[in-house]
């Protein structure tokens, strides 16, 4: 037995000899090579395929990593023993993230993946002409070769959607006006912006709960939609038309709206607009994912009222709120960010069936 030790013991020591020689004699790019070369053998015969996706591809931030940053926020568990926080712009939420070399299991369309969180010393380079952080981050993504062309693009859509949804909802929300006597703010935009903190929701309306299920299900396959309206070709739209009784509540029911879907809002003032091209220039400058709300179109279709509005002249320049109505479908449909137009009238019998119709309302919601 004690043989056998005593040749063990050559054996290793010999094997420690060649490892120390062939770490003087082959060059470093040599080994990396053998390294990468070993490393392709096994994921050869291995059942998984692996993605890395870093924090800065060259030298830009890479999108996908912050969108699975904030996917995988909602599936941490609070019973990790050592969590990342983060706190994005304008957003008074918290988001928990995965710390170094943490691990997280998700499950899409039935296949199981892997997530890791992986954080290595970044090689400093002295001609890089931008400063970069000394540690670099990513995630490395783990699926089965047999599963990896059937979800990998749907599962990186996916993704990539959730996350828009929980920017909207943690940023702080904003409700726009349109600027008085066609003035420009210090940035050169037509429309001012507060906060907007209505606390207003489905959940806080006074309204029959399957009248306000019905209408969160319509506003949630509208904005879920984009890949139905890009295949019908047609702009991504849609106008509900609110009517009651005055202090019936559509605000109420605009701000719920507004925090259903985490959109801004612009309240369109008419009064204050002039001509067509002004109030292009103002539906133009209007974010993607918003309200556009329209109060009291009553009065505007009135014709005694509607030249005080927009001042067309005697002869007569389209300048009307019919053309407000038309503008979704006709150059709006080359903006493929979704909006939503909501107007709001006490009196609905004024309006006539012309307005009414299907092709200018999408919904209409009686708030008595």
């Amino acid at each position: 037995m004690n043989e056998f030790w005593t040749s063990l013991a050559s054996l290793l020591g010999v094997l420690a000899s060649l490892v120390s020689l062939l770490q003087k004699v082959f060059p470093p790019e040599l080994k990396v090579s053998t390294f990468n070369f070993l490393n392709r053998g096994l994921n050869y015969f291995s059942s998984y395929c692996y993605y890395d996706i870093t924090e800065i591809d060259g030298v830009n931030a890479n999108e996908l990593y912050s969108a699975v940053q904030l996917y995988l926020s909602s599936y941490v568990s609070a019973s990790c023993s050592q969590l990342s926080l983060t706190r994005t712009c304008n957003s008074s939420v918290t988001t928990f993230g995965l710390s170094n070399n943490d691990c997280i299991n998700d499950v899409f369309d039935g296949v199981a993946v892997l997530w890791e969180h992986v954080m290595t010393q970044r090689q400093s380079h002295s001609f890089s002409w931008r400063p970069l952080p000394d540690e670099k981050r990513g995630y490395t993504l783990r699926i089965r070769k047999r599963d990896k062309d059937r979800i990998l693009d749907s599962y990186l859509d996916h993704i990539m959607d959730k996350a828009n949804d929980i920017r909207r909802k943690n940023q702080q929300r904003l409700l726009y006006t349109n600027s008085h006597s066609r003035s420009l703010d210090s940035r050169g935009q037509p429309w001012d912006s507060v906060p907007f903190k209505h606390q207003s929701t489905f959940d806080t309306l006074a309204m029959d709960q399957g009248r306000k299920r019905d209408i969160m299900e319509d506003l949630h396959n509208f904005a879920t939609g984009q890949a139905l309206y890009q295949q019908t070709g047609e702009a991504q739209k849609r106008r509900y038309l609110l009517y009651g009784p005055p202090g019936t509540g559509p605000s109420s029911m605009i701000a719920a709206m507004a925090n259903f879907l985490g959109y801004d809002i612009y309240n369109l003032d008419l009064t204050e607009v002039h001509s067509n091209s002004e109030l292009l220039n103002l539906l133009m400058k209007t974010n993607a994912n918003s309200i556009v709300v329209v109060k009291d179109i009553d009065w505007l279709v009135n014709p005694s009222n509607r030249s005080k509005v927009l001042r067309g002249g005697e002869d007569g320049n389209n300048e009307t709120f019919w053309g407000l109505l038309d503008f979704p479908d006709g150059l709006w449909s080359c903006c493929e960010s979704e909006r939503i137009f909501v107007f709001t009238t006490n009196h609905i019998k004024k309006l006539g069936p012309a307005l009414l119709e299907g092709s200018r309302m999408d919904m209409q919601i009686c708030m008595g």
